[in-house]
């Protein structure tokens, strides 16, 4: 064989193993979750969840029941219900990504996170997330699912401007109930 055939031979086969290197999904993208894009008003059907953004609100105090507390809260109300299971259907996974960093819903008030879903039968209430006041006009995703661990699952994901929301002074979570149909 000649010698500029072998390095062209050569040559070839390091740009085919860095094209195929370059095309390879990494271990994360493997694993990504499916997101559903939704709109607020907009009923999004995931695997084992229908899950309907109803309201978002922002507010410099948060309000549910006997608890409150002051600094820059988002409140999203929303309804869900399971579709398949009647039990292990939890609404686990509830965060918010605003310029590269995820804040997860607050554990502090009574609201849906953790709240158990029954199939056919909706459960209405909110989700709290406290924010950085800086952070309060920016561009969000939230993404909403039924799992800890979102891998390889449907997420709900809704894209949110926080700069067109208007600033309320408190806003009263919704009670964590059934929701009439």
């Amino acid at each position: 064989m000649r010698r500029w055939m072998a390095w062209t031979i050569g040559v070839a086969l390091v740009v085919a193993a860095w094209g195929v290197l370059q095309i390879t999904p990494s271990q994360d993208d493997a694993e990504a979750p499916f997101p559903l894009a939704a709109e607020i008003g907009e009923t999004a059907s995931a695997r084992g969840f229908v899950m309907n953004v109803t309201d978002v609100r922002l507010a410099s105090r948060a309000v549910a029941g006997g608890w409150s507390a002051e600094g820059t809260w988002l409140v999203v109300d929303l309804r869900a219900e399971a579709t398949q299971e009647e039990t292990g259907t939890i609404l686990a996974h509830a965060e918010l990504t605003i310029d590269g960093v995820t804040y997860r819903a607050s554990e502090r008030p009574a609201s849906l996170l953790r709240t158990g879903l029954t199939p056919g039968i909706p459960r209405e209430g909110s989700l709290a997330f406290e924010l950085p006041s800086e952070l309060a006009r920016d561009t969000a995703t939230l993404e909403l699912g039924i799992g800890d661990d979102p891998r390889l699952d449907s997420l709900v994901t809704l894209n949110l401007d926080l700069g067109t929301l208007e600033a309320e002074g408190e806003v009263e979570l919704l009670e964590t109930g059934w929701a009439e149909r």
